[in-house]
Order: structure tokens, then C-alpha cells, then sequence
């Protein structure tokens, strides 16, 4: 562990809650912004399938 020293600042049982906190809030704020932004996440998590994108590519001219 190369930051073994930021333990004589902080006591395990403050730092480790702490750190494991602030990545739940993290990891909630980004799902609450992919379901906030996008269409298809929310759809998702309810198990309605996921459809592939339709792309129309124009036919070449000869």
C-alpha cells in the first residue's frame, strides 16, 4: 500500500466508512444521472429488452 502513512492521520474506523461512503454516494449520483438523462437505462433495469439501434445506410450511386 503506497498511502500506508495516511493512517497516522486518520483512524481506520473513521477513513474506512468514509471512503466506503463517499463511493456509495458516488456510484448513486451516476446511476441517478443515467436514469435522469437517457431513455433506455430506466427500461433496462425494468427488464424490458434491449432493441437494437436501426441505421439506414443510402445504397451507393453507380
Amino acid at each position: 500500500m503506497n498511502n500506508a502513512k495516511v493512517w497516522t492521520v486518520v483512524a481506520p474506523s473513521t477513513g474506512v466508512p468514509l471512503v466506503l461512503g463517499a463511493v456509495a454516494v458516488t456510484a448513486l449520483i451516476v446511476h441517478g444521472g443515467l436514469l435522469a438523462t437517457t431513455d433506455w437505462f430506466g427500461a433496462y433495469w425494468n427488464g424490458q429488452p434491449m432493441t437494437a439501434p436501426t441505421v439506414v445506410v443510402a445504397a451507393p450511386a453507380q
